[in-house]
């Protein structure tokens, strides 16, 4: 299969045709370790959502330091691997997600436009893959996206920076374990591209919607701090026509962190209000209040601010088809899908570029 948009890679070492005792048929339990695993991640603002297989996780895009927890209740609520995950890199702890959320008294969900040089992104990639890494010494092949107005800029430092051995201290609630892996191949792709990877490829990386090839496609890839356009043209990455804005979810979080702080002088941190705006409501003083209308109106007047931003800059009537995707786009395509007939909402929108990204990578590093 070809791969489109000039899509840069650092091809593995080591492939099927120079170790033919690594095919499929013949993998055993002896050498599973060094049987490269194709992993998709999208390090996204506000989750790192990451695919192998059909296993697909999620966390907040959450970093704190980390610390020795006094006392763990014997009847916490918070019970699973993703709610405590810490990592230990360069002689220092570090909460991740929702452990950062609630131990950390001061943490960031901001990740950089240059991902190399910044470490919060460094962490969230290597817990990424610590919590897929099942084997000593674990072989991956990598695939993961920028947004679209900075790849161009900074796909080849990212993907460098990504190839390479790593050796972290990971914990997922029970105690430092010693984990050691490598990237032997990596792929950096436009961010939304993944959603369109997830349509057109089966689980194994072979081509379903062939159609695809033929068709003008628009991607409308809404995450928490980006909203990012790409336009794909018979398979091709049209750059011109593609680009980035700050108008995303986390515009309507601020609005309604604002109002929050207007009528209850309460403040909340973004990472706070995931909690409240999937609950419709907020306790202040041991009551609760509906939030319900306020984050309605504060979606839907977001959502018009993006379609505003489509209508700048595409006219939808020379689109085959226009994908809605991310985990923003989930929350705002009812507003949003009206405008657009030949608009549609994926399924399972959230991880849709990250399975897109593990579909490509079982194309580009397995499938012959």
């Amino acid at each position: 299969m070809a791969f489109w948009g000039g899509l840069a890679a650092k091809e593995s070492t080591v492939s099927k045709e120079e170790s033919p005792e690594l095919t499929t048929e013949t993998i055993t339990d002896e050498n599973w370790s060094v049987a490269p695993k194709s992993v998709g991640i999208d390090l996204g603002y506000g989750f790192v959502k990451l695919v192998a297989g059909e296993e697909e996780l999620a966390f907040p895009s959450v970093v704190g330091p980390g610390h020795q927890v006094a006392y763990q209740s014997d009847f916490q609520l918070s019970s699973g691997p993703l709610d405590h995950l810490a990592i230990k890199l360069n002689n220092r702890e570090y909460f991740v997600g929702n452990l950062a959320i609630r131990q950390s008294g001061i943490a960031s969900r901001s990740l950089d436009q240059n991902r190399v040089t910044d470490i919060n992104s460094k962490i969230l990639m290597l817990t990424a893959l610590s919590l897929l890494s099942q084997w000593e010494n674990q072989v991956f092949n990598l695939i993961t996206g920028l947004p679209t107005s900075y790849f161009a800029a900074y796909k080849n430092d990212w993907a460098a920076s990504l190839f390479g051995q790593f050796v972290v201290s990971f914990n997922d609630g029970t105690t430092y374990k010693q984990k050691k892996f490598s990237i032997d191949a990596v792929k950096i792709v436009p961010q939304p591209f993944g959603t369109l990877y997830d349509q057109m490829l089966n689980q194994y990386g072979k081509a379903v919607l062939t159609d695809f090839a033929d068709m003008k496609i628009g991607i409308l890839d809404i995450g928490f701090k980006t909203t990012d356009f790409a336009v794909a043209d018979q398979l091709e990455y049209i750059q011109h026509l593609s680009f980035s804005t700050n108008i995303a979810l986390s515009s309507a979080y601020k609005i309604i962190g604002d109002r929050l702080r207007e009528e209850y002088i309460i403040d909340k941190e973004d990472y706070e209000l995931d909690r409240i705006i999937e609950r419709n409501s907020v306790r202040v003083a041991g009551k609760s209040y509906d939030l319900t209308d306020l984050k309605r109106e504060s979606f839907d007047l977001i959502a018009g601010r993006i379609i505003t931003e489509l209508d700048s800059r595409w006219d939808f009537k020379e689109f085959d088809l226009i994908l809605i995707t991310g985990g923003g786009g989930q929350a705002l395509a009812e507003f949003i899908l009206p405008k657009f007939p030949n608009a549609v909402l994926v399924e399972g929108a959230q991880h849709a570029n990250a399975r897109g990204f593990h579909k490509l990578a079982q194309s580009a590093f397995v499938s012959k």
